[in-house]
């Protein structure tokens, strides 16, 4: 198949809503039984595998960036595979960073398609919400890349395994990103609490500029329409 009808169909204004569905399965329902036994950290590394292979090619623009996105999207499934099997620091500090530069050109990616000329339709708002979600992911990974330099970087609310902790960190990460701030997990570590404090202020700023946003395209795009009914108006009546 050749590379505009891959890029054609996955840049699709559809597959936002996929994307949006593995991301909420992953957050929300893999992420918290990801430390409960071996079945639940393989069906989430399943379907993280699979967000990082299908957002490959949403990436890519071309051949070149295509294969450069592929080999990052399978480096890091790759890494995360070997990770459930044989732990190890060095592999868990590879394995985030390579997924947090993934998501965050991902996230990027997804921005562009959202604000893209056009009509605003139902599929955007669910690509803007992937962002959201996926700032949330990211920092997640930030501060599991904190945790394994500073093992008592957060006041955890019990003590956990590796994957236990990641749950945390993603719950933690959310409850920042909303501002809901229960405090039952803490950043203690001061690079914690400075990318905790920058997480809150990109939860509260997106939303507003996002909505901002939208609502100047949805106008101008109106506007636009007016104008060339308007001319056509004026083009019939000559």
């Amino acid at each position: 198949m050749p590379l505009r009808t891959v890029a054609r169909f996955w840049r699709a204004d559809w597959y936002l809503s996929f994307l949006l569905g593995l991301l909420l399965l992953v957050v929300f329902v893999l992420y918290p039984l990801s430390g409960r036994g071996p079945f639940g950290g393989v069906l989430f590394q399943l379907f993280f595998s699979l967000i990082l292979i299908s957002g490959a090619a949403l990436v890519a623009n071309s051949r070149a960036a295509l294969v450069l996105a592929l080999l990052l999207a399978a480096g890091t499934a790759a890494i995360g595979w070997i990770r459930l099997y044989a732990p190890s620091s060095r592999l868990t500090i590879l394995d985030t960073s390579l997924w947090i530069a993934f998501f965050s050109m991902l996230a990027a990616v997804i921005l562009v398609q959202v604000f893209r000329e056009g009509k605003i339709n139902f599929h955007r708002i669910q690509g803007a919400v992937c962002v959201y979600l996926l700032l949330g992911v990211i920092w997640a990974g930030c501060y599991h890349l904190v945790i394994q330099f500073d093992p008592s970087a957060f006041n955890l609310a019990h003590p956990a395994d590796d994957n236990t902790v990641m749950s945390r960190l993603v719950y933690f990460s959310f409850v920042t990103l909303t501002t809901l701030g229960y405090g039952d997990v803490t950043a203690v570590n001061p690079a914690a609490q400075s990318l905790a404090l920058l997480e809150a202020l990109a939860g509260q700023l997106f939303p507003a500029v996002l909505i901002a946003r939208l609502v100047a395209m949805e106008v101008s795009h109106h506007q636009e329409k007016l104008d060339r009914d308007h001319k056509l108006r004026v083009k019939d009546a000559e």
